[in-house]
């Protein structure tokens, strides 16, 4: 799974990489222990509106860094609470879940990351042992997720929300198996994608949500994280409360 994750990237050559245009909040701050249902950065790739929000033609596809909050909301979400528990969504499950197969044609996203955090439960002991999971050369990773744009009651506020206020943007992370290094800490790994796999996970000309799915499954485009950095972290990171660069220091491992 992917429940906690950290985010201290530089956002002019993250933008530069991505070749996409910074639609986000300029007041974002960069962060060491993201949680669920906190707003996160997001990269879509659309057709753009001819509105004063989005650069660009009517028809002209549009790339943008933008900010969501973590917890996709379906059209049928009754209300922000429905997002606790769609922060992550399941490879093997996306086309047969109502609250992630909407978002498979038309809605996918790349989340940008530093680095997630992962708890490691040691065979007859009850402590966990989280590590902080990251590129060594401290590239960034590339998540592969969806999003939705949630109309609610209206009226929201905040980086996730639309201009007008009339509609809030979501997003999950796309989970799978674990294999390998990663399967030693624990059996679920965010879908982490090659910067070359990107802009065909983006692209909207990819709009049957069985195409994507296949694509999804194919473990071909899939960063398979053996050449990550796992490094064992204090135990405050547990803490949602906890901020600092010290969180993803290295530390004695608890057992």
């Amino acid at each position: 799974m992917c429940g906690r994750f950290a985010f201290f990237q530089e956002i002019e050559p993250l933008i530069d990489d991505l070749d996409a245009v910074d639609l986000a909040d300029p007041h974002l701050r960069t962060r060491w222990n993201v949680a669920p249902t906190a707003p996160i950065y997001v990269v879509t790739e659309s057709l753009a509106k001819d509105d004063d929000r989005e650069p660009g033609a009517p028809g002209e596809v549009l790339r943008a860094l933008r900010v969501a909050r973590w917890g996709l909301l379906p059209p049928f979400a009754e209300d922000l609470a429905f997002g606790a528990r769609t922060f992550n969504a399941r490879r093997e499950s996306l086309g047969s879940k109502p609250s992630f197969r909407g978002s498979l044609s038309r809605y996918r996203a790349i989340i940008p990351i530093s680095g997630y955090y992962e708890w490691k439960q040691e065979a007859g002991s009850k402590r966990k042992q989280p590590f902080f999971i990251s590129d060594p050369s401290g590239e960034p990773l590339y998540l592969a997720g969806l999003v939705s744009w949630w109309k609610g009651p209206g009226g929201h506020e905040g980086p996730a929300a639309s201009g007008d206020g009339a509609w809030l943007l979501s997003a999950t992370i796309i989970t799978r198996e674990a294999s390998g290094t990663l399967a030693d800490i624990h059996d679920r790994t965010p879908l982490m994608l090659p910067r070359d796999a990107v802009d065909a996970y983006l692209d909207p000309a990819m709009d049957d949500r069985g195409e994507v799915e296949q694509w999804l499954q194919d473990d071909a485009r899939v960063r398979d994280g053996e050449d990550l950095e796992l490094r064992p972290v204090d135990a405050a990171v547990g803490n949602t409360r906890s901020e600092g660069p010290e969180l993803i220091e290295e530390t004695q491992r608890l057992f």
